[in-house]
C-alpha cells in the first residue's frame, strides 16, 4: 500500500530528481504513479507514535465557521450558502429537516490538494499532470482530493506560535500586509518551545491573521479581498526555508493565514511554496486554520506538540476540502 512505502530521502541539493523536471520537485520519489506525495510519510508507525501525544485529553477543533471569512479572500470565489430544507408530507404528522451547503472549498479553512496550484512556468501539477488531465475531454481522477480523504491526514502536529513570539519580541507586523516570516525566527520559536521535529510531522504556524481578522468591522472584512493588492503575512519562501521544510520531512503544513507563505509570493528562490509544496512534493497546504484556542491551550500546558487528525471530504476529483481537523493534547 502507498502509505507503507519506505524510500531513502535524497538531499535537497539533489532536487529535482530527474533532469527536465521543475525546480525543487521530487517526482518519482514514491513511484511513478504516486498520488499521495508527502502523505506517504504518515506510516502506521508514525501515526502510532503520534498517539502518544495525547496526554491531557484536550480536544481543540481547528476549523473556522464555513462563513468565515465573511467574504472569501479572492473576490471571484462565491460566498457559502446554507439552506434548510423543511420536509413535510400531507396528512402525516412526521416532518424532517435536511440542509444543503453550497461552498467554494477555498472560502474558509481548507487543505489545498494536489490539483490546486501547478508550477506556473510549465503548468504541471504533481508528477507531471496537466490541466487537460483535470478538466479536458480526456480528464481522469488523477490527484483528486479523494486520495487524501481515503488516506487521512493523521500524525503528530507541531505548533510554532510565531504570533506569540512576535508580540513578545515587539516585532512590528500586519497580517494584512506581505510580511515574510524568516526562517531564523521560526527556528527561534522552535527553540523556545523546546520542539524537536520528527519525520512525518504536520507543521502548524500561527501568524495572527485570524486573531486580527476578528477585530475588523464587517465593512473592513468585506473590503479586505478587494484591495489593490490582496497581501497577507506568511512564511518567507527563501531557498533556506525550502531546504528546512524538505530536510525535516513534514507530511503537511498549515497556518492561520490565507496562503501559508507571504502572499503575493515574491518568489525569492524563483518559485512559490505553493508550486513546490503542492506540485513538487505533493505536500498539502492548510490555510486559514483557527489556531487561537490551540495557542492558548499549548501555552497553558507548555506543550506545543499534539495528535493531529484531519479528514478531508471524500470527493472524487476534488481540488481542495475543508480540513475537518482537530488537535488532541
Amino acid at each position: 500500500m502507498a502509505h507503507e512505502k519506505r524510500v531513502k530521502r535524497p538531499a535537497f541539493e539533489d532536487l529535482p530528481l530527474r533532469p527536465g523536471d521543475p525546480k525543487g520537485s521530487a517526482w518519482g520519489l514514491w513511484g511513478e504513479d504516486d498520488e499521495l506525495g508527502a502523505l506517504n510519510l504518515l506510516t502506521p508507525e508514525v501515526v502510532k507514535n503520534a498517539s502518544k501525544e495525547i496526554v491531557h485529553g484536550v480536544v481543540v477543533p481547528l476549523n473556522l465557521p464555513l462563513d468565515v471569512p465573511l467574504r472569501p479572500m479572492n473576490p471571484t470565489r462565491k460566498v457559502p450558502v446554507h439552506r434548510i430544507v423543511h420536509k413535510t408530507r400531507p396528512q402525516q404528522a412526521s416532518i424532517a429537516n435536511d440542509d444543503e451547503i453550497d461552498i467554494n472549498t477555498q472560502s474558509s479553512s481548507q487543505f489545498d490538494g494536489l490539483r490546486h496550484y501547478p508550477y506556473q512556468e510549465t503548468m504541471q501539477f504533481y508528477g507531471g499532470v496537466r490541466q487537460e488531465d483535470i478538466t479536458g475531454p480526456g480528464a481522469n481522477s488523477k490527484l483528486g482530493i479523494h486520495n487524501m480523504a481515503q488516506h487521512g491526514i493523521v500524525g503528530r502536529g507541531v505548533l510554532l506560535d510565531w504570533r506569540a513570539y512576535a508580540l513578545r519580541k515587539g516585532i512590528k507586523h500586519s497580517p494584512f500586509e506581505r510580511h515574510a516570516i524568516p526562517l531564523n525566527e521560526l527556528l527561534e520559536v522552535a527553540q523556545e518551545e523546546n520542539v524537536n521535529f520528527q519525520p512525518g510531522d504536520i507543521l502548524v504556524v500561527r501568524t495572527g491573521w485570524t486573531e486580527e481578522y476578528y477585530k475588523l468591522s464587517d465593512d473592513d472584512k468585506i473590503g479586505l479581498p478587494v484591495r489593490e493588492m490582496r497581501a497577507s503575512i506568511g512564511v518567507e519562501a527563501s531557498e533556506e526555508a525550502f531546504k528546512w521544510h524538505w530536510d525535516n520531512q513534514f507530511a503537511a503544513v498549515a497556518s492561520d493565514t490565507v496562503a501559508y507563505e507571504a502572499w503575493p509570493s515574491p518568489r525569492p528562490w524563483g518559485v512559490a511554496m505553493h508550486e513546490v509544496f503542492l506540485s513538487g512534493w505533493g505536500m498539502p497546504i492548510g490555510e486559514t486554520f483557527d489556531l487561537e484556542r490551540l495557542s492558548e491551550e499549548c501555552a497553558k500546558l507548555k506543550k506545543w506538540t499534539f495528535f493531529f487528525t484531519s479528514q478531508p471530504l471524500n470527493i472524487t476529483n476534488g481540488v481542495a476540502s475543508p480540513p475537518n481537523a482537530a488537535a488532541i493534547l
